[in-house]
């Protein structure tokens, strides 16, 4: 680089900051006579343990916070994410598609998509596949990656948080596209890499200088401040191989007649939309393998943190299931306890603490508060769902009977788990999803007893029970320790080699 273009780079930078200082001024004096939520005056959002410092503002400002510098709107209550994102679905139903966001491959994303008649086609054809009605066919696969983590949990329990991981990869690959595709496979590493980038794009405030200043994706990597460049480059390179490789692979299958998958026969079935089928793939991995391996995690960390729900949750599989056979997914109404366990994973330790934003496509106005066309929307789901008011007493505890002693019982509609979202932009792989944790949660517990490590003095190592703070969620390593519950527990699990399930 040399002196003149460095100058010019300099200049150009100067005239295009001046300009934007110039354009927030001129805006700002317009719009002091609107009355917007109330909120803090900040530079910069939060990135880490953004959902507790949401709390604290919740404190100060009330269960609407609106924070101008970042056109962020954040809700603390669960009333007030009924009223906006339930009942005014039509209006926050869209996504704020951020620059940083379009850089790292919000465009192959079907869950960052904006509300639009290509959105809704593509969602009707993600619920063909999807709804409530049609995932047993998924039965066969969750099954066998589930008993394949339980393996792996026997030969090396102190890789679990690896095994954990992989269940979640290796299940979307297998159900979707009919493929066995390990975590240590480059493309399984990729998505892992993307996963992690788009995290980054969704929680405001990872790349200040780029969200105070948009022009700077014309500016070279090397500039200050635009090292988001090289971030977003790989993310969406990484988008793109696996929006297109497994896709490739199961429809190569299919033609050749080694192997048939539900993406491969529906793009048989429908031709002309390959490209929204190679995106269900895409967002059903990239939504599914972080936030299924969440509430995994955070069961398991909850089993040797609370041994006595984790011995309530297998004498009810034994009295009701016997020791001779695995859970299956048709025993589910049969065991409520189990059930009250899984929800209070997702009560207590929702995987995406703060959602995916929404956005309203429309000027709206809400007590009062006027609410700005295309803002952040930020559901506090943390807050929401864990310090629910008027619902949970003692809501910091793990206490899975608070749902067993409900008025609705443990088996309330899969709509009241706020940890998939709101209205029509609700997770819609929900129902595969959940069966998938609430089956690794009574298999594990039918096969195996969690707790504490020991150290060689034979002392208990203490669980802090710590966990990540980005945007996605989930417990930090820690050592326990895993064992078969019996030798016949044992002899199950292993009997499951040969399984064709």
């Amino acid at each position: 680089m040399n002196f003149t273009s460095l100058l010019c780079a300099s200049l150009g930078f100067a005239v295009l900051s001046l300009a934007m200082i110039f354009r927030y001024r001129r805006n700002r004096s317009i719009t002091t006579a609107i009355c917007y939520p109330p909120g803090p005056k900040v530079k910069k959002m939060p990135t880490h343990d953004a959902w507790a410092k949401y709390r604290e503002w919740g404190n100060e400002y009330g269960g609407l916070i609106y924070v101008s510098s970042a056109n962020a709107l954040i809700i603390n209550k669960a009333e007030v994410a009924i009223d906006l994102l339930e009942k005014r679905a039509r209006i926050y139903s869209d996504r704020a598609v951020t620059p940083i966001m379009k850089l790292c491959g919000a465009d192959l994303n079907l869950a960052l998509e904006p509300y639009s008649d290509r959105w809704r086609r593509g969602r009707r054809l993600f619920q063909q596949v999807f709804r409530q009605a049609t995932i047993s066919r998924f039965y066969p696969a969750q099954h066998s990656k589930i008993n394949e983590f339980l393996r792996e949990l026997l030969s090396a329990p102190d890789d679990f948080m690896d095994h954990t991981m992989a269940l979640s990869q290796r299940l979307v690959y297998s159900a979707l596209y009919g493929l066995d595709i390990s975590p240590g496979d480059p493309l399984a590493q990729k998505a892992q890499t993307a996963i992690e980038g788009i995290g980054k794009s969704l929680l405001s405030g990872s790349f200040p200088a780029f969200e105070r200043f948009s022009f700077l994706r014309f500016m070279p990597s090397w500039f200050p401040g635009c090292g988001f460049q090289q971030v977003a480059e790989q993310c969406r390179k990484n988008i793109e191989e696996i929006d297109t490789v497994p896709f490739q692979l199961a429809v190569n299958d299919m033609k050749n007649g080694t192997g048939t998958s539900p993406l491969a026969e529906l793009a048989a079935r429908k031709p002309t939309e390959i490209k929204a089928i190679k995106a269900m793939g895409t967002v059903s991995y990239l939504a599914a393998a972080d936030t299924t391996m969440s509430s995994i995690s955070s069961f398991l960390l909850a089993m040797c943190l609370h041994p006595d729900v984790q011995n309530k949750g297998q004498e009810e599989i034994d009295s009701v299931i016997g020791t001779n056979r695995l859970p299956n997914l048709e025993d589910r109404r049969s065991l409520p306890y189990v059930e009250a366990i899984y929800r209070e994973v997702m009560r207590l330790h929702p995987p995406l603490p703060l959602g995916v934003p929404h956005s309203p496509i429309e000027d709206d106005f809400y007590h009062g508060y006027h609410i700005p066309k295309g803002c952040m929307v930020f559901p506090n789901i943390w807050l929401v769902y864990f310090l629910y008011p008027d619902v949970y007493t003692d809501p910091e505890k793990f206490l899975p009977e608070r749902f067993v002693d409900s008025k609705l019982g443990p088996f309330e509609s899969i709509n009241n788990i706020y940890a998939f979202g709101f209205g029509r932009r609700v997770c819609a792989g929900r129902y595969m999803a959940e069966n998938t944790v609430w089956l690794t949660i009574a298999s594990v517990l039918a096969i195996f007893t969690l707790g504490k490590a020991k150290n060689e003095q034979g002392n208990e190592i203490d669980i802090p029970g710590e966990y990540t703070h980005e945007f996605f969620c989930h417990p930090k390593p820690y050592r326990s320790t895993i064992v078969p519950r019996s030798p016949l527990a044992r002899d199950l699990i292993l009997s499951t080699v040969n399984d064709p399930q």
